[in-house]
């Protein structure tokens, strides 16, 4: 049995329920995911050998997550994954608004003109700094095993319909410097990779432009349009080819996914009760 833990804020939604219809063609595989909102798992701290969750009520809520676990003992798994918490595409969009690097081509707004190295420090820098790093660096202080980083993913193109949209990445999207910017972001990820840091980077299949998601990537919204998460589609795809990088024997496992039915069937629930799936359905399921 290969055990992996994940690790990460509502971004793993995705995986979960990708999991729940592709699990069945990994048994001797299992995920136990150690999920909690936005920024809270700030609070784990390391702890001789394990990770500990200080506050209470993150307690609580990994023990819902992970299947009754209120501590991360790294040497019960064969692998450790950290998911989402900040580290993502929007740490060079949120920049471009206010500053250009001298070989982009864009002169749209009031903006400071930074040298190319200056620009992608920078955006260095803001990757270094996210939750996910700081939580990679707390792993570290626990254990050698690798340890893998899959991103946030990009924001669906679903997010340029709206009417309010999120400084820096409508003008960063549309900007003939994408391309750039989107460069300048993969070697700033390429950066962070260490020897015993791997990098679980975005499909690029999954990508409409070289900032933006495909919008049938998007988790279905039923009121206001989500931009911010992807659905189980988009997470069977990280989750085969993290699988098949981890352990190569593990490629082309494809059976056992007929549940996916019945997960589309259930999509307008989704959209009902939004928030409570998001924070109840992160949980392991048991193995069949």
């Amino acid at each position: 049995m290969i055990r992996i833990a994940l690790l990460g804020n509502s971004h793993l939604y995705s995986w979960k329920r990708a999991w729940d219809s592709l699990g069945r063609a990994f048994p001797g595989v299992e995920l136990v995911f150690f999920a909690a909102q936005g920024r809270q798992l700030e609070c784990c701290e390391p702890q001789g050998d394990r990770l500990v969750f200080k506050r209470e009520d993150i307690a609580r809520w990994i023990e819902v997550t992970s299947g009754g676990r209120r501590e991360l003992v790294a040497a019960d798994y064969d692998a450790l994954c950290v998911v989402g918490l900040g580290c993502g595409v929007r740490a060079v969009t949120a920049l471009y608004p206010r500053w250009r690097a001298d070989s982009h081509q864009g002169d749209q707004g009031r903006f400071q003109l930074v040298s190319d190295a200056c620009f992608q420090d920078t955006v260095v820098d803001r990757l270094n700094a996210s939750p996910a790093m700081v939580l990679v660096g707390k792993l570290r202080q626990i254990t050698d095993k690798v340890i893998w980083l899959a991103p946030t993913p990009a924001p669906s193109e679903i997010i340029l319909t709206l009417d309010d949209l999120p400084e820096g990445i409508e003008i960063a999207a549309a900007a003939s410097d994408a391309p750039s910017l989107r460069a300048t972001y993969d070697e700033a990820c390429r950066r962070l990779a260490a020897e015993n840091l791997i990098l679980l980077e975005q499909p690029r299949a999954t990508l409409a432009s070289p900032l933006l998601s495909k919008k049938e990537y998007g988790l279905r919204s039923w009121t206001t349009p989500d931009w911010v998460h992807l659905n189980d589609a988009y997470g069977k795809m990280v989750i085969r080819e993290f699988l098949s990088r981890l352990q190569p024997s593990l490629d082309g496992q494809r059976a056992g996914d007929s549940s996916g039915r019945l997960l589309r069937i259930a999509d307008p629930l989704l959209g009902a009760v939004r928030n409570t799936l998001l924070h109840m359905s992160i949980r392991r399921s048991p193995k069949s």
